[in-house]
């Protein structure tokens, strides 16, 4: 009711479907007919008859079943919970999934950069959301490498740090007895157990957890010579910037994977050992597909007309054709004039 009140489009279809052989749980195709590229829907309403399943609980489990790819650190179908951000979805050609009993809705295909992206950023200033996004950007290259490169260069490349820096941190490992890759990986698991610790939880008793183990333990871990302060500024700021991107637990729980597979590959073989971890990475992401969409457009295939919405926003009335690859038979989205003066009045001009 929520989609179908942003949305009055009579070409809005629904499609419903009972699955789970026990809890037969309704389960609703949404979708714009005209919109929609037709062999995409196909291909997802032979998925949905394919679940054979004693019961789907939520759309996650839904969601695991039907995407393209079963392995892979990176999310192929978004979830959401606000209906403007599905129906947006649903005008640029994409289909939605409403299971009966969860309120997250799922929304495919589905693009990398959309993870970095957020609902609030069609609702700002787009010279803001430039600076936003390029931010979210730098902050998914260092949730995912800094605690690697540290340990690279602390190890293999003593040579690129400056000479007061190099002082400085040698002081400050003077009486850590740990090579930097154990003291890295200790203070990674730590901060992931503090982490789950704090989401599962009350509230209340969460903050408190957070609180002690970031404060409390992590000076008297200083203090007491088992880390240094370098890497806990490291740490810390490798999970402040991994809270930071734009889409939630989705991409971000990846994210903390690929952060321990860069750790060890820069414990390994220095910055060579990242390069080819990040080179691996950047291959899996290329080849991936969501329902038959490529993952990583309009980077891969490069497509210069939909970089608008890439890493930058460009305003409502520049964005007039929606994306190629996703999009069915309507590719204009918008025939708004831009934003011009007002005439001068001919009583008031000089």
């Amino acid at each position: 009711a929520l989609i179908r009140s942003r949305l009055g489009d009579v070409r809005l279809k629904s499609e419903n479907f009972i699955l789970g052989r026990r809890s037969n749980t309704l389960v609703t195709l949404m979708y714009v007919e005209d919109l929609a590229r037709p062999s995409v829907i196909d291909e997802v309403r032979e998925r949905i008859k394919r679940v054979d399943i004693d019961g789907i609980l939520d759309s996650s489990v839904l969601k695991e079943i039907i995407q393209d790819r079963p392995y892979t650190l990176f999310p192929l179908i978004k979830t959401s919970e606000r209906p403007d951000k599905v129906a947006a979805d649903l005008l640029e050609g994409r289909f939605a999934i409403i299971v009966d009993g969860s309120p997250q809705v799922l929304t495919a295909p589905t693009l990398f950069q959309e993870f970095l992206q957020t609902a609030e950023d069609y609702y700002m200033n787009p010279v803001a959301t430039w600076l936003i996004r390029m931010l979210r950007y730098l902050a998914l290259l260092v949730a995912s490498s800094l605690p690697g490169f540290y340990v690279a260069i602390t190890t293999f490349h003593q040579e690129m740090i400056p000479i007061p820096l190099v002082f400085s941190i040698a002081g400050a490992r003077e009486l850590v007895p740990f090579p930097a890759f154990v003291e890295a990986l200790v203070m990674l698991v730590t901060f992931e157990l503090l982490w789950e610790a704090g989401v599962r939880l009350p509230r209340v008793v969460g903050a408190a957890v957070n609180i002690v183990g970031a404060l409390i333990l992590g000076q008297a871990a200083v203090q007491a010579g088992l880390v240094s302060q370098a890497l806990v500024i490291v740490i810390a700021g490798a999970a402040i910037c991994n809270f930071a991107l734009g889409s939630g637990y989705e991409l971000a729980s990846g994210i903390r994977l690929v952060r321990l597979v860069v750790l060890l590959a820069g414990a390994v073989l220095g910055l060579y050992g990242i390069a080819l971890c990040f080179l691996a990475f950047f291959i899996h992401m290329v080849g991936l597909r969501s329902f038959g969409v490529p993952y990583m457009a309009p980077w891969a295939p490069l497509r210069l007309r939909e970089m608008k919405d890439a890493v930058y926003r460009a305003p409502w009335w520049d964005i007039k054709a929606r994306p190629e690859l996703i999009a069915g038979e309507d590719l204009t989205r918008s025939q708004t004039p831009p934003p011009q003066a007002p005439k001068p009045n001919p009583r008031t001009s000089p």
